[in-house]
């Protein structure tokens, strides 16, 4: 295979994978009592499925836990389970950087802990 065919290759297996596949629907386990509005995503970027985890064709889900604050930041963001390590840190990256309209008890806003699993899928 000439060099030509090889970056040919490397950039149609860049641009033909899907970067992440984000579920839209949070988890939210209000670590206190029922909420009457669950927390909503404003923004979700999607983490970073650099060219190293594409060109390995790395797959997995990463499934992580937070807690959306009252101002809608994100704090606490771990790894619950990971079928792929190397996914780890770029889904733990992107999930700090999601905003939220919090979760909101009696007309104020409040802590919850939010379940989400990230899938990380090359396309077909």
């Amino acid at each position: 295979m000439n060099m030509n065919t090889r970056s040919l290759n490397a950039f149609v297996v860049a641009f033909t994978a899907i970067a992440i596949l984000p579920s839209i629907s949070l988890g939210a386990q209000n670590t206190a009592a029922t909420t009457d509005q669950a927390p909503r995503a404003l923004a979700a970027p999607k983490p970073d499925y650099s060219y190293a985890l594409r060109h390995d064709e790395v797959e997995g889900r990463v499934v992580v836990t937070f807690t959306v604050t009252p101002s809608g930041g994100v704090a606490d963001a771990a790894v619950v389970s990971s079928t792929q390590k190397r996914l780890e840190k770029p889904t733990l990256e992107a999930i700090k950087k999601w905003t939220f309209s919090p979760a909101v008890k009696a007309g104020v806003p409040v802590r919850s802990r939010v379940i989400q699993p990230v899938a990380f899928k090359m396309a077909d």
